[in-house]
Parts: C-alpha cells; sequence; structure tokens
C-alpha cells in the first residue's frame, strides 16, 4: 500500500522578496507547499484555485490595498476559514489590525520561534 503525504500549502504575496528569505527559514522547520505570487490584484483568484492552508501578505506590498485584499478573502465563504498573516515593519499597523479580518499581524524582524508556532497552531485548527 502506497502511503501519500500531503503537505499543507502556504500562498504567500511578496513582490520584492522581503518576505522570502522569512519563508525559506520556516521551510526548515517545516516541509510545506510553497506558492509564491507577485500580483496583488492575484492573489484573491490564485487563493480560490489553490485553496489554501494559510496565506501571507506583506503589507508595503499592498499598501493602502491591504484591508481590501484581506477583507476580499474573508468575506469569501470558501476562503473565511483560510487564516490570514499580514507581515509589515510599521509598528502603527498593530493598532489597525482588527480592521483587515486578519487572523495575525507579524511586526519585522520576525521571531522565527512564534511564527512557526502560530503557523502550526492555524494551520491546525
Amino acid at each position: 500500500m502506497q502511503h501519500t503525504l500531503t503537505n499543507k500549502k502556504i500562498l504567500v504575496l511578496d513582490k520584492g522578496s522581503r518576505i522570502l528569505s522569512v519563508m525559506d527559514d520556516i521551510m526548515f522547520y517545516r516541509n510545506f507547499d510553497l506558492h509564491l505570487i507577485y500580483d496583488p490584484n492575484a492573489v484573491y483568484d490564485k487563493a480560490k484555485s489553490l485553496k489554501p492552508d494559510l496565506i501571507i501578505l506583506d503589507y508595503l506590498l499592498l499598501d493602502e490595498d491591504c484591508e481590501l485584499v484581506c477583507r476580499d478573502l474573508k468575506e469569501d465563504k470558501d476562503l473565511a476559514n483560510v487564516p490570514v498573516f499580514v507581515v509589515t515593519a510599521y509598528r502603527s499597523k498593530r493598532a489597525i489590525a482588527d480592521s483587515y479580518k486578519c487572523d495575525a499581524l507579524f511586526l519585522k524582524p520576525l521571531d522565527l520561534d512564534v511564527l512557526a508556532s502560530r503557523i502550526d497552531y492555524l494551520m491546525a485548527s
């Protein structure tokens, strides 16, 4: 009998490779099926077709559209339960994280142990 192991799928929106090094580090902890996308206008359609287990968005890439992208993802009945992380270097964004409807907001520099732990927790629930 053949045993097939399905890796968890993570969709990462990162145009300038600002969080790609972080994803490399996370891959050290776990073997995820990583899908990179560079166009913020295509992230919703990619998420619909891929059905990822987690979505990570780079705030700097999205600028003011970050809130809209998160809302689109969370208001879609097929994607509403997919955890969405936003990564930012701006401490002031922590105060408005709730308006994004994201599941977690991480400030750079990232604590990889905390990030990996949070990914495991949200992907398991």
